[in-house]
C-alpha cells in the first residue's frame, strides 16, 4: 500500500510539472509583452513596429518550423545561420549578378541549405560523429565560403529593392507564415514524419527494433531543416537588401532561445510540441524588440539573450545540450 502511495505521489507531481511547463511559455509571453508595453509607454504596439515584429518574427518562425523536426529526435545543427548567410549569397548573386529568374534563386539558396543541414545529418548518421561536431565544423565551412566569395565580389552584393518590394510586403510575408506553420504543424503532429522524429527522442533502440530506418528519418529531418532555412533566407536577404560575410549570423542562438522560451525539450521525445516552437518565436521576436526599444544597446541585447539561454536551460533541463557537450569532452 505504501509502494502504491509513493507512485501515486510521483505520478501527481509529474503531472503538476507537466502543467506548469505547459503554462509557464505563456505567462512568460504575458509578462515580457506586459514589461515592454509600460518601459515603452506603449510605442511597441504602434503600427511601425508591429510590421519590424512580424519581419522580425519571419525569419525565425520559418527557419524554427524546420528545427523543430531536427530538435524533436535530439538533433543540433550549429551551423544554420552561416548555412543562411552563403544561401542568401547564392540567391544574389544568381538573380543580380547572373541575371536568372527569382524562382531560380530561390531554388538556388534551397538546394544550398539543404546540401549544408544535409551535410550535418550525414556526418553525424553515416560516420557517427556527434552533431554537435559536425555542425560546427559545416558552420565553419559555409561561414568561409561565404567570407571568400563575399571579398571577391567587393564586400557585399546590394540588391534592387524596386525588383523585391513586393516579398518585403507583410501581407505576403503574413500568408507565406500561416501556409508554412500550418504545412509544419501537420506534418510535425499530424504524420508519420513528425511522430518517428519525437519517438526517436525518446527512445531511438526501441524505434530501430520496431522496423523502422532512424537513419532514414533523421535524415528526412535536416532536409526539411534545410528547405525551411532556405526559404527564410531568400525573405531574409529581401528585407535586409545586402549580403555580406556576417549575414545570417546569430540565427541557430536566436532559434535555440526560441525553443527554451517555448518550453521545448532540448533532449525532444514525446514532450516536443510544434507550438512550443511557433510561442518561442513571438516571445523571442518581442524580448529583442523591446530591449531596443527600450534603449538597450545592441551588444548588450546580444548579452541578455545568451544569459537568459544559459539560466532557463540550467533551470528547466534535467539534459540540455550543455551536458552533450561535456559528455563529447570525456
Amino acid at each position: 500500500m505504501e509502494e502504491r502511495d509513493i507512485q501515486k505521489e510521483l505520478e501527481n507531481k509529474a503531472k503538476r510539472k507537466e502543467l506548469l511547463m505547459n503554462i509557464l511559455p505563456f505567462a512568460g509571453l504575458i509578462l515580457i509583452t506586459v514589461f515592454f508595453i509600460i518601459v515603452t509607454k506603449g510605442r511597441i504596439l504602434r503600427v511601425d513596429n508591429l510590421a519590424n515584429l512580424v519581419n522580425s518574427m519571419f525569419t525565425i518562425t520559418l527557419a524554427s518550423c524546420g528545427a523543430v523536426f531536427v530538435y524533436a529526435h535530439g538533433g543540433l545543427d550549429f551551423s544554420i545561420g552561416s548555412t543562411s548567410g552563403l544561401a542568401q549569397f547564392i540567391c544574389i548573386f544568381m538573380i543580380m549578378k547572373l541575371g536568372l529568374p527569382v524562382p531560380l534563386g530561390i531554388l538556388g539558396a534551397v538546394f544550398i541549405a539543404m546540401a549544408a543541414c544535409s551535410i550535418v545529418g550525414l556526418a553525424s548518421i553515416k560516420l557517427h560523429i556527434h552533431p554537435f561536431v559536425a555542425s560546427l565544423c559545416v558552420k565553419n565551412i559555409t561561414a568561409g565560403l561565404l567570407s571568400v566569395l563575399t571579398q571577391k565580389a567587393g564586400g557585399q552584393i546590394t540588391l534592387d529593392y524596386s525588383r523585391f518590394k513586393i516579398f518585403n510586403s507583410v501581407w505576403l510575408k503574413g500568408m507565406v507564415l500561416v501556409v508554412m506553420v500550418g504545412l509544419g504543424f501537420y506534418l510535425f503532429e499530424r504524420t508519420k514524419l513528425g511522430k518517428i522524429q519525437k519517438a526517436i527522442g525518446g527512445n531511438s533502440r526501441t524505434v530501430e527494433q520496431a522496423g523502422i530506418s532512424v537513419r532514414k528519418y533523421k535524415m528526412l529531418a535536416y532536409m526539411v531543416l534545410g528547405f525551411c532555412v532556405g526559404i527564410a533566407a531568400f525573405f531574409q536577404m529581401t528585407r535586409i537588401g545586402t549580403v555580406s560575410s556576417s549575414s545570417g549570423s546569430g540565427l541557430e542562438f536566436d532559434i535555440m532561445i526560441a525553443m527554451v522560451l517555448g518550453g521545448f525539450p532540448m533532449s525532444g521525445g514525446s514532450a516536443a510540441k510544434f507550438r512550443q516552437f511557433v510561442l518561442g518565436g513571438i516571445t523571442m521576436t518581442i524580448l529583442t524588440n523591446g530591449l531596443t526599444m527600450w534603449g538597450l544597446d545592441v551588444s548588450y541585447v546580444s548579452l541578455v539573450k545568451g544569459l537568459l539561454l544559459i539560466v532557463l536551460v540550467s533551470v528547466s533541463y534535467d539534459r540540455s545540450i550543455m551536458k552533450q557537450v561535456s559528455i563529447i569532452s570525456l
